[in-house]
């Protein structure tokens, strides 16, 4: 007869192998023979869910739906067009409401004309519903959006009244139906500006992007607060040094994480850059500023998630001078300390791309994005899907 103690002793070692058991794949995806990629990647009925983007030879873009087994390998993929119009995906994460979830993007109808959609699939990954927003004969295009818990939906990018002329902010709300129940263009005269991110912030809104003197490469990024009907409560500028744009992400702290590229230097016509990360609180006062890494060609952040050790986790790309890239990732703690860096690729000497991160279930993470050959360093076939699942420090096996 088994000791309480040898029974919480056999628990205790059954709970401890279940949570070393970790999932690893390094994978890439082949859609249409031609260019394809992701911009994100979320978890749905237990697997991995991402929107993924496909060239063709009639339109430039077709939408797939994806979903993919814990292991990596394709559970099921419909793939949609609209029109015969181009269509381009959302980042981050998407809206899950009951079984059924929502994806976001930019729906070019005509030329330079286009149109923010919302597009709502069911669980077997039928479309449900397809709704375009915008302001009319000019390019309306968003990149982000998130579910509010007003039970409606923000929907942030840009709107251009015609080529190069003025770009502005563009911000939808609509309800969960689809809806509209406003939009607003936001800017400054003699800017151009563009929303990369938002998030909600104590029952508010906050957006990050970048804005560029009109006609000039003089970019750099912004941080705004703004209410729920749109009206701006505190706007924050982030020096780059012509870096470009921040991307922004509410903390459970209740502090906003602030992260871009930022330009250390030039060498004739390559500019060099770092990670830039910034902490502000929610009334915009600056907690801590850092970079990281070596200044690279072509390095950037793409998308951050906040772990389930409060940690900090950054996925990224970084260039090289034979214009190969590779996928980074960088964890900080909430002092803003460098606790880990590393880089990963599917095809060495070819451009791996990062353009999103998850913690997976068994607390290893899941990166997505794309590839794109390059010829002269030895690489082979055409650009596709991307994705990476690494245990929970970032090993690609279980050989050490």
């Amino acid at each position: 007869m088994k000791t309480k103690a040898q029974v919480i002793l056999l628990v205790l070692c059954f709970f401890y192998i279940q949570n070393k058991a970790q999932v690893y794949f390094n994978n890439r995806y082949d859609g249409s023979g031609s260019c394809d990629g992701t911009n994100s990647v979320d978890t749905f009925q237990n697997k991995y869910l991402s929107v993924t983007d496909e060239c063709n030879s009639i339109s430039f873009y077709n939408l797939s739906v994806r979903l993919f087994n814990q292991d990596g390998t394709t559970y099921k993929k419909k793939t949609y067009s609209w029109l015969g119009s181009n269509l381009l995906s959302n980042t981050g994460k998407y809206i899950h409401i009951g079984n059924q979830f929502y994806t976001c993007g930019l729906w070019v109808y005509s030329g330079y004309k286009s149109k923010a959609f919302l597009w709502r699939f069911n669980n077997n990954l039928d479309s449900v519903k397809f709704m375009a927003y915008g302001f009319s004969n000019q390019a309306n295009n968003v990149s982000h959006f998130i579910k509010h818990s007003d039970n409606n939906i923000y929907m942030v990018g840009y709107v251009d009244d015609t080529l190069q002329t003025n770009a502005d902010i563009l911000l939808i709300k609509v309800d969960t139906a689809g809806n509209e129940i406003w939009k607003k263009k936001i800017g400054v005269t003699g800017m151009d500006e563009n929303a990369l991110s938002i998030d909600t912030l104590q029952g508010n809104l906050i957006i990050g992007g970048y804005k560029t003197i009109h006609n000039t490469s003089s970019s750099s990024g912004f941080v705004i607060r703004i209410d729920t009907a749109g009206n701006t409560i505190w706007n924050k500028n982030v020096y780059t040094n012509l870096g470009g744009g921040c991307i922004i992400k509410t903390l459970k702290d209740g502090n906003v994480l602030v992260y871009s590229q930022y330009k250390q230097y030039s060498i004739g016509s390559d500019d060099y850059y770092r990670l830039q990360v910034e902490k502000i609180t929610s009334n915009n006062i600056s907690i801590w500023q850092k970079r990281y890494n070596v200044a690279t060609i072509n390095s950037g952040p793409s998308n951050a998630i906040e772990n389930s050790d409060g940690h900090i986790i950054i996925a990224g790309q970084k260039g090289y001078a034979d214009i190969s890239v590779k996928g980074t990732v960088n964890v900080i703690n909430q002092n803003g300390d460098s606790l880990f860096y590393k880089e990963f690729y599917n095809e060495q000497g070819s451009q791996n791309y990062f353009r999103d991160v998850i913690q997976a279930d068994d607390k290893g993470y899941c990166f997505a994005g794309f590839i794109s050959p390059v010829f002269a360093n030895g690489g082979t076939g055409t650009q596709d899907i991307w994705l990476l699942k690494v245990d929970s420090n970032f090993c690609e096996s279980a050989i050490p």
